[in-house]
């Protein structure tokens, strides 16, 4: 399916959010309906911490078991991981195994379980967010292709309980996963009821069992085993992300799917993404931009499926790991010796706004140098308390909460971020015109990381 591409549908000098329409309707707060980091959420004893004998809905546990389909759970899981052991071929690109996935994750575990299988009681996975991504949705006049996306987003932990590291650098943790589920709608009711259910929620305290109640009542209308007949094993997913450190060198972001064949979690290429190591720095990349310059401002460019690659790498980079570095004409961004940042970029790009568009919808851009973010958006907590607790919520990156960065290939051009709140009006927007008699304005995303 081809994506259009652009910057979250703002301008390209920033990513500001506008407003779309005054809503008719309560205000929308990310903090409940947006970006639920709130302890008394990934912390809820009854919806987090699986056992035998108990359906903890929140948990890395329920998630995967209601995913497996026909497949043992357990069985499951231990595919999907080993798939980390081996390099594997998409599109025409390779994704290089990173083995320390045994060491640091597969092993532990199944020590932790008892050495024979995976407990998935026992799964190294933190609950950080829960996620309501409506402005994914796709709709024109009355018909609805979907709703958008509900989202679990989990750090991976290490034996001791504590954020597995990443294998250089600082970072708190070195590895998150993001289980992204499609908020099944076909027609205007369906679209409409959604939007209930998270306008609702706004009405429920956070930190109340009320509100975890509500909250636990529209995800597993996503989650649970069943709920989309239409889709791979009866599960409403629609990808799995992972973004670690942990096991090699750069940053790298992948993407699994269910194999519609298999019923088993596949690798895929990630979304909006080229291949960085023959692409960036290079004529063809400038052409690509130079030749899309319009439709990438206006929003309407159309990724190229066969463009896309089997892994996002964000960095940091060395300069050896391009054999042709003479070659390229990247800009290069100091990092630490002997790393350095390489943002999407080449001689020849006439528009730097564009190229700024282009970079931004690349999983590498949105998490690095296009937006300042340290590699993650949601993370671990700087100072945390595992493994009792994460003692505070998920760290979230600027390009959420709000910042400005220099544009990285020109820095007297700042570009400032918001996204939450471009998220919140949206929302409110959606409201405000499902209220109103008629369809909706039509909406397509923009912006879908």
């Amino acid at each position: 399916m081809l994506v259009a591409l652009a910057a979250g549908g703002a301008h390209a000098q920033t990513l500001r959010p506008a407003r779309l329409a005054a809503p008719q309707t309560p205000r929308v707060e990310a903090a409940r309906q947006l970006m639920i980091t709130d302890l008394s959420v990934v912390e809820d004893p009854a919806r987090t911490r699986a056992r035998p004998g108990h359906v903890a809905p929140w948990s890395f546990a329920h998630l995967m078991r209601s995913m497996a389909g026909r497949h043992d759970p357990a069985a499951f899981t231990m595919r999907w991981l080993r798939q980390w052991e081996r390099d594997y071929a998409l599109n025409g690109y390779t994704a290089a195994a990173r083995p320390k996935i045994r060491e640091l994750v597969i092993e532990p575990w199944l020590r932790a379980s008892g050495g024979r299988r995976l407990d998935l009681d026992r799964a190294p996975f933190k609950l950080l967010a829960i996620v309501n991504r409506m402005d994914l949705r796709q709709h024109e006049g009355a018909s609805v292709s979907t709703a958008g996306e509900g989202r679990f987003v989990f750090g991976v932990l290490g034996p001791d309980g504590k954020p597995l590291p990443p294998i250089a650098g600082t970072a708190p943790g070195g590895f998150v996963v993001i289980f992204e589920y499609e908020l099944v709608a076909r027609d205007m009711a369906g679209l409409r009821d959604w939007t209930r259910l998270w306008m609702d929620l706004g009405r429920q305290r956070l930190g109340t069992a009320e509100y975890n109640r509500a909250l636990e009542g529209i995800t597993r209308r996503f989650t649970d085993a069943g709920r989309a007949p239409g889709k791979v094993n009866g599960n409403a997913l629609n990808q799995i992300r992972t973004n670690e450190i942990s096991l090699g060198l750069p940053w790298e972001l992948r993407e699994f799917t269910l194999d519609a064949a298999a019923g088993l979690l596949a690798p895929h290429t990630v979304a909006l993404s080229p291949d960085m190591a023959s692409l960036n720095g290079t004529e063809a990349l400038a052409s690509l931009i130079n030749d899309h310059e319009a439709e990438i401002l206006a929003g309407t460019f159309d990724f190229p499926e066969e463009m896309a690659a089997a892994t996002s790498p964000s960095g940091p980079f060395q300069l050896s790991d391009f054999p042709d570095a003479e070659d390229r004409t990247f800009t290069v961004v100091p990092f630490f010796p002997p790393f350095v940042d390489l943002p999407w970029s080449a001689d020849g790009i006439r528009n730097n706004d564009a190229r700024q568009a282009f970079a931004l919808n690349t999983c590498g851009g949105c998490h690095r140098v296009e937006t300042g973010a340290d590699f993650v958006q949601v993370g671990f907590p700087a100072d945390h308390r595992l493994p009792a607790s994460l003692g505070k919520p998920a760290s979230l990156a600027g390009f959420l909460t709000g910042t400005t960065v220099p544009d990285p290939v020109d820095p007297s051009t700042t570009r400032t971020f918001g996204d939450l709140e471009r998220r919140r009006l949206d929302l409110e927007a959606l409201a405000a015109g499902l209220a109103r008699p008629g369809a909706p304005r039509p909406h397509r995303p923009r912006f879908v990381h």
